[in-house]
């Protein structure tokens, strides 16, 4: 009746009864169905589910960026072996997105299995172990993987200063990592690089981001055979497309951004020509020894002398102030995927334990420090103008090496504190604006399109040869080689599987064979993140689907190196046994590679685990599934 008064017990019987009823409706559904199946000769077991991800099968989504023809044909490569184990059963797709966008997926955890290259950072085996075996490591951080037992000996290896037996430490942990078959090395490249022979003094370092435009000479007159657009106060580099990470040295972590970091900036010390270990003074008037003081005996204390002649782009003067601020305007941001680690573990004790900067408030007006302040003075003293002291936690061989990253360039704390200093607008600032000491100034960064430089004329050394850079984004490899076979650019990045359209050709030099430190690796994430998947439909693995190591196994042994090597590198590399590579210390022939097997991939997969489905506490039949699932 319109008006009157329901009770609330009478409406909570009202709506249980509404439930029975729906129960017994459903009751007799199933037991109609059940009866059908028992008429139609139903009454046979029924098909056990698959209980190993062979048998089962799945769908998986592998990710490259687009442009990267290497890169795809890896995850072709592994779409078809792992598609052959169980035809129609394995379903792999693989697809090509934006650089920006392949960092996004990688950043979130949402990508699968990663195709990505390591240039080294620094000269050391700690480079290459502690990024991807270290529970904090930046790429072990992003695919889930925590093992205590080999963060203790990665910690105890980087203090060991006997050769000897910092070798053996190196050789332990490589084993370790191979029986865990965390990360699958497929290659270490040897160098390629093709320019304009009216181009002189390109020289080749390991150890380097990309290259020094420095060093570079173009002649101002148009030679023989140039186009008519020939330009010789601009250099232009022909190069993939996808943006840089960051501009920012706390931030940036990867060699588009790194190039333009190293023209810039200058650090205290860099490496001399073409030695990956000779370190020579840049802005520091002498690289710190034991026997010149700039070393303690204990190897505990680092001091650095500046030159007193440096100027920045703003105009002003370097000093142990712009030191300090820049390292600790990374250690304050702490940003997790950012270079600063390889600073803060031999500096901060408990590095570790600290979370990266937050911002909170209204705008993110508040910033909250990764590291505190106290901590980081305590680190790190501008003892005077031109004298920087760094104080480490343990002895650390590699120190001086770390210095000559990226992450040890020096900015203008003037210029950053007048565009938002250490704070949520400073670095977004810095994200794309730069103000170093270096033979280039940072001109403007269009997205997806260009960065230009031009040179620094008041530079101490002299004015750099050539006045302009651009560095000119081109996704297709062949329009980058017909612009360079033109002339129109002086340099072109070209793919290994394509470096044939280029050697012999006149007008062009290819400087090729050198050995990098260069390794490409298949990442396989142990937490996927489900949520942010940009196509879930394609893939339908668990979370932890690759914690399983039968299922890492398998793809290892599903991947065919020497076809990768052989036709996307075109025998330009070999394949490696860890991350360590050959010719830098610490590496060892006695660790195995892995071999492209497909009935030990087929095998592995067979011994793996398909986590039973929970359909329900104490539900033993269909009918209890139901109404288990039915709140009464």
């Amino acid at each position: 009746m319109e008006g009157s008064e329901i009770k609330p017990e009478a409406a909570a019987k009202g709506g249980m009864n509404i439930k029975l009823i729906a129960i017994i409706v459903v009751a007799v559904l199933v037991i109609a169905a059940v009866g059908v199946v028992l008429l139609m000769g139903g009454d046979d077991e029924p098909e056990p589910e698959a209980t190993n991800w062979l048998d089962k099968g799945f769908k998986l989504e592998l990710f490259y960026n687009s442009g990267n023809d290497v890169r795809a044909l890896a995850c072709q490569l592994m779409k078809q072996g792992l598609e052959a184990l169980n035809p129609g059963k394995i379903d792999i797709t693989t697809t090509g997105v934006e650089w920006a966008q392949y960092l996004e997926l990688r950043k979130n955890g949402a990508m699968p299995a990663m195709f990505l290259g390591w240039a080294p950072d620094y000269a050391d085996p700690d480079n290459y172990v502690q990024p991807f075996y270290h529970s904090a490591g930046t790429y072990s951080s992003m695919i889930g993987y925590f093992n205590s037992t080999l963060d203790d000996m990665i910690v105890e290896a980087q203090g060991i200063l006997d050769l000897d037996d910092r070798a053996a430490a190196y050789e332990a942990m490589e084993m370790d990592m191979y029986e865990e078959c965390v990360f699958i090395w497929t290659a270490q490249a040897t160098q390629f690089h093709a320019e304009r022979s009216w181009i002189s003094g390109y020289y080749f370092n390991p150890m380097q981001s990309g290259l020094v435009y420095y060093s570079f000479d173009k002649p101002d007159v148009a030679p023989a055979g140039a186009p008519s657009s020939y330009d010789g106060d601009t250099f232009v580099m022909a190069t993939i497309d996808g943006n840089p990470e960051s501009l920012d040295t706390a931030v940036g972590y990867e060699t588009a951004g790194g190039e333009i970091m190293q023209n810039v900036y200058e650090n205290l010390i860099f490496y001399n020509g073409t030695s990956a270990s000779e370190l020579i003074p840049v802005l520091a008037s002498e690289v710190p020894t034991v026997d010149n003081g700039g070393i303690s005996e204990d190897g505990l204390t680092y001091i650095f002398h500046l030159k007193e002649d440096v100027k920045f782009h703003d105009g002003t003067d370097m000093t142990s102030e712009d030191v300090k601020y820049s390292l600790a305007r990374a250690l304050m941001l702490n940003d997790p995927h950012s270079p600063v680690w390889m600073v803060g573990q031999v500096t901060i004790p408990d590095y570790y334990s600290y979370d990266q900067g937050s911002y909170s408030g209204s705008e993110n007006a508040t910033f909250t420090p990764g590291i505190p302040d106290d901590v980081i003075d305590a680190a790190i003293w501008a003892s005077d103008d031109y004298t920087i002291q760094i104080n480490l936690t343990s002895a650390y061989p590699a120190f001086l090496y770390v210095m000559a990253y990226n992450i040890g360039g020096v900015m203008s704390k003037d210029y950053v504190e007048a565009n938002g200093g250490i704070s949520y607008d400073g670095f977004l600032w810095m994200y794309n604006h730069m103000c170093g000491t270096g033979p280039y100034q940072f001109v403007e960064w269009e997205s997806s399109n260009y960065i230009s430089m031009v040179r620094y004329d008041e530079y101490r050394d002299g004015p750099a040869a050539i006045k302009n850079v651009v560095i000119q984004q081109i996704a297709d490899a062949a329009t980058r080689i017909l612009l360079l076979k033109a002339g129109d650019v002086d340099c072109a990045a070209v793919p290994r599987f394509q470096k044939a359209d280029v050697e012999g050709v006149v007008g062009i030099n290819v400087t090729q064979g050198i050995g990098t430190f260069n390794i490409d690796f298949l990442g396989l994430n142990q937490a996927l993140n489900l949520t942010a998947l940009p196509n879930p439909e394609k893939t339908n693995v668990p979370a932890d689907f690759f914690a399983d190591k039968n299922v890492r196994l398998a793809f290892a042994h599903a991947f065919d190196y020497a076809k990768y090597i052989d036709s996307g590198l075109k025998g330009t590399a070999i394949q490696p046994n860890g991350p360590i590579p050959m010719g830098m210390f610490g590496y060892s022939a006695n660790i195995p590679l892995y071999d492209f097997n497909m009935t030990k991939a087929a095998d592995f997969l067979k011994a793996s685990d398909v986590p039973a489905v929970d359909a329900g506490a104490g539900a033993d039949t269909v009918l209890d599934m139901i109404i288990a699932r039915i709140e009464i």
